[in-house]
């Protein structure tokens, strides 16, 4: 009980000390900002909100392009016995297609350079678009091969272990900017 006074009156005092109304009257140019330095142009303005926008929905279709390849991935064993693995991989395909639209349409003004968390994020993505452009077209070969009786081989027979790497890669591309390395 002895505490909670002097709590209170810490507690009230630093209200009273950080309060907006303790810099009612500051004011911008008393921080050393001239009035025409902070007038944003509105073409950078526009520009910067279409960004914003594309790499929001950009974001938004990744989790759910995630959420499907994981479906696919896990439907993966099924695949010749139903053709559930291959509507989910159509499906996957066309939200991961889609994802990549809003990335690859989005402004960048030439002020914006990629580091951290960013550079690893499009460094992996320089092996997940090329396998999920081949995964895909193998599955079919490999799909066409099973129902015509005839085993598949070379580059088609690596069908599960590519869609595996882009898997990975996708993933890691998406955990890698959750947690901000």
């Amino acid at each position: 009980m002895k505490f909670i006074r002097p709590i209170i009156s810490v507690f009230v005092l630093c209200s009273m000390l950080f309060s907006t109304s303790a810099f009612a009257d500051l004011q911008l140019n008393d921080l050393g900002f001239k009035q025409e330095e902070l007038k944003i142009d509105p073409e950078i303005m526009k520009v910067q909100q279409e960004r914003e926008t594309k790499l929001k929905l950009h974001q938004k279709f990744g989790l759910a392009t995630a959420a499907a390849m994981t479906t696919t991935m896990l439907l993966g064993g099924s695949a010749k016995s139903n053709d559930a693995h291959k509507y989910a991989g159509i499906a996957t395909g066309l939200l991961y297609w889609t994802t990549a639209y809003f990335t690859w349409t989005a402004p960048r003004p030439d002020t914006v350079k990629d580091s951290g968390s960013t550079k690893i994020h499009r460094a992996l993505s320089f092996i997940h678009v090329p396998l999920m452009a081949v995964v895909p077209i193998l599955g079919l070969i490999h799909k066409n091969n099973d129902n015509k009786g005839r085993p598949s081989s070379g580059l088609v027979k690596q069908h599960a272990g590519l869609a595996g790497a882009a898997y990975a890669s996708f993933m890691a591309a998406g955990l890698v900017l959750y947690f901000d390395f």
